[in-house]
């Protein structure tokens, strides 16, 4: 087995990016569609948030191990936001009665 060049790998990472983008934009108009139809989160609306999610904090681990710091700026910011969110969802749960 032999060592990719710099041109196998720049075009296996034009594929995997453009392969990916296409796999998200299905996911988020699939789900979406189902969103509309259904009023409720579908598997792939679920499968899209996630997805995104990894690539987040994929990202953000590998700049922590470079010491970057925007990563842990990153990861610090994001659970603070999700944080928000589950406060704010818990809030409007009991506040509604749903």
């Amino acid at each position: 087995m032999r060592k990719m060049d710099e041109m196998e790998l720049k075009i296996n990472q034009e594929g995997i990016k453009w392969s990916w983008f296409f796999v998200v934009l299905s996911l988020f108009i699939w789900g979406g569609y189902n969103y509309v139809k259904t009023q409720e989160m579908s598997l792939p609306m679920i499968l899209f948030l996630l997805q995104f999610l990894v690539y987040f904090f994929v990202t953000s681990a590998a700049k922590l191990k470079v010491d970057d710091a925007s990563g842990k700026n990153q990861i610090l910011i994001s659970l603070g936001v999700m944080l928000l969110l589950i406060v704010f969802g818990v809030i409007l749960y009991f506040t509604t009665g749903l």
